[in-house]
């Protein structure tokens, strides 16, 4: 037996930082709790995961469990989700999924019990009259279970959204808060027949195809008993009658095709100056332009998957969503690489070299090879190379920095100051015991910082005149900050230290908040970063999402490279003073022009 849902949903007034909505289409159920800090607006953010969401649904005609994994993962990097529950309907089956701090309950009489719950997919048959309860883990906390119990067992949608919306709006810690209940209705196959009985009160339902032979003989039989002025009356009342049903069958046909008109030139008009307005802020607020852009592109998505294929409506709106989607690409600067000239092939400085570290300072590059146990250099403007060490300084070097004319290499036995003109190496830094594990070392203005991640500080020497300084801790104390998971530094006066998504900056030894901001999802893993202090913007490389994404210094979104060869580079190096961001693979390197 096919089935459908009706529904009743109930979300708590949004705030900046907090946003729950539902969404229940056909056969998809969506509720979504969204909690940001402040750097992207909550219900801008939840829109656009919905949207994210409807695009992969309105691609697809798979209904099973697979759907529910694939729409999880689609939305899995994204950090500030704090609660996705999402159920797809396929004839007399349910598949539920969970992301984050909720469950879906399942009312059926007098029973209830958790179906679902945070980080699983299930899978079970429904029955008619089912009731599918789907809510956060805060909704328990608010509520109290005694209350939930009760509210669960509300008799109909009606009492549930009245008895549920009144508690929620007056409570404060429910702000952002969504719940969704869905009862399990049978599948009306021929709902405008069942509207005509409505209006006619004659039982359509007697006259199915198992009924209707009998029904045709009584007829026929009655209609032959009857006196030729009876038979005359009968045959213009039967017509007439006829007549009655087609009109109503079509007022109702043309009613429902008329509201569909109004909502979708309603929808389309608020679409149409959003857009207008998107297009002439792109350059003077690309955020606000985006946010428009995003609101508008959702409404167009939402109606499309109402909207019967090859209908001059669905042309309508498949052309808007075209047509949004173009205007993104220029609003979010996203530049669609094809193919990137390789720049320099680092085999032509050792046959067989690989890159397995680099080290940047200015158009100088620092190239470790752990494989040959060698260390390279090279000159990205005049691609001027040579080899600075061999195995006997290199040894087990995991790590290299550069500054100035000095590279710096980090092996078993200490720090080495390498003189890239006179290629000469002196040991400047025995190996400390107290170091724990060093991700990551760099050197700024001849002092040198280590990235120590057992120790969860980094490490400063300042430069002096008879070499460098005792050990000390650049950070200041107290200031409450996790290094475990860093695995990166660049120091452009500020340390900046990354690591999974995760990105810190340090001013004066102090942490100095710093969040992405303007970019309509969220960083998944910075692979690789790069900045300094001549360079105005930061970049990431996130291979997973085949892109380099650009920053400005205060965190506020600005532009992205995407290219399909991104999954297998190294490390990215950037120069705006050329123009140009360098992509590091296994032996070659490849050069981005900026735009």
């Amino acid at each position: 037996m096919s089935y459908q849902f009706r529904s009743a949903k109930i979300t708590s007034p949004s705030t900046p930082n907090f946003w729950g909505g539902c969404f229940v289409e056909k056969d998809l159920t969506v509720l979504l709790e969204i909690e940001t800090d402040g750097s992207i607006l909550a219900s801008y953010l939840g829109k656009s995961v919905f949207d994210q969401l409807l695009q992969f649904v309105g691609n697809t005609t798979k209904r099973d469990k697979d759907t529910v994994k694939t729409l999880l993962r689609e939305i899995s990097g994204n950090p500030f989700i704090k609660t996705a529950i999402i159920g797809v309907l396929s004839d007399s089956s349910m598949y539920l999924g969970c992301q984050g701090k909720g469950q879906a309950v399942l009312v059926r009489g007098e029973e209830v019990g958790t179906v679902i719950s945070g980080g699983f997919v299930s899978q079970g048959k429904i029955d008619l009259n089912d009731r599918i309860v789907f809510h956060s883990d805060r909704l328990a906390k608010i509520l109290g279970n005694k209350t939930l119990l009760d509210i669960y067992l509300s008799s109909n949608l009606e009492d549930f959204e009245e008895e549920l919306a009144g508690i929620l709006s007056v409570n404060e810690k429910a702000k952002g808060l969504a719940v969704l209940e869905v009862v399990i209705a049978k599948y009306k196959i021929l709902p405008e027949l069942n509207n005509i009985n409505n209006i006619t009160k004659f039982h359509l339902q007697k006259y199915l195809p198992e009924q209707l032979p009998l029904k045709l003989e009584q007829l026929k039989n009655y209609y032959f008993s009857k006196t030729l002025r009876q038979k005359l009356f009968l045959a213009v009342s039967s017509f007439l009658f006829i007549f009655f049903i087609i009109n109503t069958f079509a007022g109702v046909i043309r009613s429902r095709n008329s509201q569909k008109l109004k909502q979708l030139n309603q929808t389309l008009s608020v679409v149409s100056q959003q857009f207008e307005e998107a297009q002439n802020l792109i350059e003077l607020n690309p955020i606000r332009s985006r946010e428009l852009l995003g609101s508008a592109k959702l409404s167009v998505s939402q109606l499309l998957t109402k909207t019967k294929k090859n209908s001059e409506g669905y042309k309508k709106l498949t052309g808007w969503f075209e047509k949004i989607s173009a205007s993104e690409v220029a609003a979010y600067k996203i530049y669609k690489l094809t193919a990137v000239p390789v720049y320099f092939d680092i085999s032509l400085i050792k046959p067989g070299g690989h890159i397995d570290y680099v080290s940047s300072y200015q158009d100088r590059q620092v190239v470790l090879d752990r494989q040959s146990k060698t260390l390279y250099y090279l000159d990205l403007t005049t691609k001027q190379s040579g080899i600075l060490a061999g195995q006997d300084v290199v040894k087990n070097a995991a790590t290299v920095a550069i500054h100035g004319t000095n590279a710096y290499l980090l092996n078993e036995d200490g720090i080495y100051r390498i003189d890239i003109e006179k290629k000469t190496a002196g040991k400047v830094l025995d190996y400390d015991n107290n170091w724990g594990d060093i991700a990551s070392f760099q050197s700024f203005a001849a002092n040198l910082y280590l990235l120590d991640r057992k120790n969860n500080t980094i490490w400063k020497y300042l430069s002096t005149d008879t070499g460098l300084s005792d050990r000390r801790s650049y950070l200041q104390s107290g200031i409450g900050v996790n290094l475990a998971n860093m695995t990166d530094m660049d120091i452009d006066g500020s340390i900046w230290v990354t690591g999974g998504a995760e990105i810190i900056k340090f001013t004066a030894g102090g942490n100095d908040q710093f969040s992405f901001k303007g970019l309509s999802d969220s960083t998944t893993n910075i692979d690789s970063f790069s900045t300094s202090e001549n360079e105005k913007y930061i970049y990431l490389l996130e291979r997973s999402l085949k892109r380099i994404l650009v920053f400005d210094k205060d965190g506020l979104y600005y532009a992205q490279y995407q290219w399909e060869d991104l999954k297998d580079a190294q490390s990215i190096v950037v120069s705006e003073a050329t123009g140009k961001i360098y992509v590091f693979f296994d032996t070659k390197i490849y050069a981005i022009d900026q735009r």
